[in-house]
């Protein structure tokens, strides 16, 4: 409210003056008419002004074109005329109802002004963000990445300089500059660098600035910054930018450090194209839990026991699947990162199968399931983690195929390979599409092709297959359908 009642002092004058000068002009043209116009008219022609005032100037603007109105509309259309004498009690009546409507008229109006202006902020603070979003999405080095965050600084926010400290050895050191050179005590005094803090501080005897560059896990550097005072709003902004510029940072030096690693180079080229996916499979279950817990909750609604059972069942089968989806995604995350460690174990496949047959709970009893699994099969796999690919198999069969189609589940030794078939005789994809299922070729990943039919599920058995050395590729099914072959190591 302060910063945008400060925004409309500045034209507060043009505000009084355009109220006193239109009051005037209405006043000279609505006198020969008095006698045919009546109070009323007079009045409701003298809201003009005011709205007038308020658009230029502001609330205080407003005010004063109120008063203005009030002392015109006394003088020149309320008996005795010119004076502001009041003859009757009618009158004062009148002059109330005008005094009323013309505050009201003021209110209405600056708080439109306050919403278009709240509205023009945030889509500059919008557009200011978006080229933020440029910096995350983009794939520059650090020492461009750094340059293109200072300069976008210091432009947006029209400061004297700025600068990316990072760290080098047990000190900070200017990363990246721009606009003018850092004060002198900058570079020699020590205590002008402050270790990063939680929030913008002053540093120094210049008044410079510092903000940290933090992410979640650590911090990556500190913003330092020279120039003119900024509005709150404007401080909201830069520190929002300066998050998602950490997390910039902090992607480009994870990804240079990632350069000489062949599975997170692999789990890099399809990341992105993941994200595209992630929004539509948290929506399904979270829109089935809405619509259930609404209609639960519509007291409109007669509910037998066995609909209401039904509900609670779809909520808690959708929650399930979210957690599950969720937990998946931090696995993944987590192997790209390279935090966590594969329990890697001897496991007949027959005791794989079961355990993903199980965990469907009954899912697939609309779909005739066969399973023709070499007994002696046996494969050297994270146990947990190759079960879930098999529920992510299974769960897209169910969602993909019509009720009453058989899928199958075979496995056998191929080669040096052990293979786990999933085949379900469902629409398939065109053999133009299988390539990018999974993004299973560079062009297929740069161009963001990841799971276009099983959603984030099939990136996610990518992810997990591949961390277990093994390979998933996806074919059109002999009767039709779909075919998903896994690639796991014998034991």
């Amino acid at each position: 409210m302060a910063e945008l009642l400060r925004s409309r002092g500045r034209g507060l004058a043009p505000g009084v003056l355009s109220s006193l000068a239109l009051t005037t002009v209405l006043t000279l043209l609505m006198l020969p008419l008095r006698a045919h116009l009546g109070a009323a008219t007079s009045g409701l022609v003298l809201v003009i002004p005011v709205v007038c005032a308020v658009s230029l100037g502001g609330w205080v603007a407003g005010l004063a074109a109120v008063a203005i109105g009030f002392l015109a509309y006394d003088f020149f259309f309320i008996r005795p005329y010119m004076t502001l004498a009041v003859s009757s009690g009618r009158d004062w009546i009148t002059l109330g109802v005008y005094l009323a409507v013309m505050l009201v008229v003021a209110r209405v109006v600056f708080d439109l002004q306050q919403t278009r202006l709240q509205a023009r902020r945030q889509t500059e603070d919008t557009r200011q963000l978006l080229e933020v979003s440029d910096l995350l999405i983009g794939d520059k080095p650090l020492d461009q990445l750094l340059a293109s965050i200072v300069d976008t600084l210091q432009r947006q926010f029209r400061l004297t300089s700025a600068a990316v400290l990072l760290p080098s050895g047990d000190r900070l050191a200017v990363a990246a500059l721009a606009g003018q050179p850092l004060p002198a005590e900058a570079a020699s005094d020590d205590q002008t660098v402050v270790a990063p803090a939680s929030r913008m501080a002053l540093a120094g005897r210049s008044g410079l600035r510092t903000l940290p560059l933090t992410t979640a896990e650590r911090s990556i550097g500190v913003l330092l910054l020279s120039g003119p005072a900024l509005l709150p709003s404007e401080q909201r902004l830069l520190t929002t930018y300066a998050n998602h510029a950490a997390l910039a940072v902090e992607r480009a030096q994870l990804r240079e450090e990632a350069l000489r690693s062949k599975v997170l180079a692999e789990v890099d080229s399809w990341r992105r194209a993941l994200l595209g996916s992630v929004a539509h499979d948290l929506r399904t279950p979270l829109a089935s839990i809405k619509v259930a817990l609404s209609d639960l909750g519509d007291s409109s609604i007669t509910l037998s026991s066995c609909d209401r059972q039904e509900l609670l069942a779809t909520a808690e089968e959708e929650t399930d699947r979210l957690t599950r989806l969720v937990k998946n995604l931090l696995d993944m995350y987590r192997i790209e990162a390279g935090t966590k460690r594969l329990v890697l174990e001897t496991v007949p496949v027959t005791e794989l199968v079961d355990e993903a047959v199980g965990a469907m709970q009954g899912r697939l009893d609309d779909l005739p399931l066969t399973v023709e699994v070499e007994s002696s099969l046996r494969v050297l796999v994270d146990r947990a983690l190759i079960v879930r690919v098999l529920v992510n198999l299974l769960e897209n069969a169910v969602r993909h195929t019509p009720k009453g189609t058989p899928v199958t589940i075979r496995g056998r030794r191929a080669d040096a390979w052990a293979q786990l078939q999933v085949l379900d005789q469902g629409p398939g994809l065109a053999p133009g599409r299988l390539a990018s299922l999974f993004g299973g070729t560079p062009e297929a990943r740069r161009l963001g092709g990841t799971a276009e039919q099983g959603g984030v599920g099939l990136a996610i058995c990518q992810a997990f297959v591949s961390a277990n050395g093994g390979r998933i590729s996806a074919h059109s099914g002999p009767h039709g359908g779909l075919q998903l072959d896994l690639l796991l190591r014998p034991a």
